[in-house]
């Protein structure tokens, strides 16, 4: 069945978060000018009816629906919002002919936002020069989703109509070559198929080669219509890893476990290759007066991300979570503010207590070496 496209006028475009997307993207604003995904990867969360536009889950790589005005609203709602990270797409193969993510790069370089982009296609390439005006005045980063290596037919049966590995691999080194921030988002790592040693290896290894800096690795999430849908996969790889996939998920404890063990190996290559295992917080962009408070937030965030995978304490992650926030979006100076009123000042920071006081007391420490 042929893709079938339509076009529409959305009234808008642009999603704000609450909060920044902190130890992972570091994005505030997201937009997008397609709806529906031409690849439909199969392990792909928006294949769910929480996220899908369409009513029947299965339109979801085979209808696009064109955003045409797409450009100009995101010129009307960014301009008066404040320079943050926004993340940006898509180079699915309709961009091939509406050239709408290109015109989306154009206004965020005009209105001087900086852009965060996760692409399976080498397309992104295309748009080299706009990506570097933009690198220039703020910031710029793709970031290519990449789970495996191989160009096999595993790889196919999860990723059926997305570009190739080797060519996205290509893009990086493009994208690396003139000087513009890149590496791998290896997301999803799927359980008992792309979690071996080897293929961990294989993936930094390559990130390495190709220039990238980065390999930000994430688990894999099942819920509603995309756990059937992966699962349907599953069936045509090797149907016993069903019942492994039911074993693990239901088991809150041993799907930590397997994935906390994951997170490591993907940590020790990283260090091996010396390549970031996160991405580091670009802040430049950013007025002097509140910098030193996003880094600092950006230490405890990257707490947060940690604890997530290690700790059962939900109140803990939460704590530490809210903390990170109130220091990355207030305008009081937490360096000075320790400098002169040492530990009681950090006190004075909503949620922070004697033990969150000690926590922040060591991050500050740390960053003023």
């Amino acid at each position: 069945m042929s893709t079938q496209i339509a076009t529409y006028q959305p009234q808008k475009i642009l999603n704000v978060k609450r909060h920044c997307d902190g130890g992972w993207f570091w994005t505030k604003y997201s937009a997008y000018p397609y709806l529906g995904c031409y690849y439909g990867c199969l392990y792909c969360y928006e294949w769910d009816k929480k996220y899908t536009p369409f009513k029947n889950p299965l339109d979801f790589d085979k209808q696009i629906l064109i955003k045409e005005n797409a450009a100009e609203i995101l010129a009307q709602e960014l301009v008066n919002k404040p320079i943050d990270l926004i993340m940006l797409g898509d180079w699915q193969p309709v961009e091939q002919k509406y050239r709408l993510s290109r015109a989306m790069l154009k206004v965020t370089s005009e209105l001087g936002f900086p852009v965060f982009i996760n692409e399976k296609s080498p397309l992104v390439v295309r748009d080299l020069d706009l990506l570097a005006t933009i690198n220039q005045k703020s910031y710029a980063n793709i970031g290519f989703s990449i789970i495996t290596t191989q160009d096999d037919a595993t790889r196919k049966i999860f990723e059926p109509k997305a570009p190739s590995v080797q060519s996205r691999f290509s893009a990086m080194a493009k994208i690396a070559d003139a000087g513009i921030m890149t590496g791998t988002v290896f997301m999803p790592i799927l359980p008992f198929i792309y979690d071996n040693e080897k293929n961990i290896q294989a993936v930094v290894r390559m990130t390495k080669d190709a220039g990238g800096k980065y390999v930000l690795a994430g688990n894999l999430t099942l819920f509603g219509y995309c756990k059937e849908r992966y699962y349907q996969a599953l069936k045509t790889l090797d149907p016993d890893l069903i019942a492994r996939y039911d074993n693990l998920y239901r088991d809150h404890n041993a799907w930590q476990h397997h994935y906390r063990t994951i997170a490591k190996l993907v940590e020790s290559y990283c260090q091996k290759y010396h390549l970031d295992y996160q991405i580091p917080r670009p802040v430049n962009f950013f007025p002097k007066k509140i910098r030193v408070n996003k880094l600092i937030a950006e230490q405890i965030y990257s707490q947060v991300r940690s604890l997530q995978f290690q700790s059962d304490n939900y109140y803990q992650v939460q704590a530490f979570l809210k903390v990170a926030n109130n220091i990355d979006e207030t305008a009081t100076d937490i360096l000075t503010l320790y400098e002169q009123e040492g530990f009681d000042g950090l006190k004075k920071f909503p949620g922070v207590g004697n033990k969150m006081a000690a926590v922040l007391e060591r991050v500050i420490i740390n960053f003023k070496k």
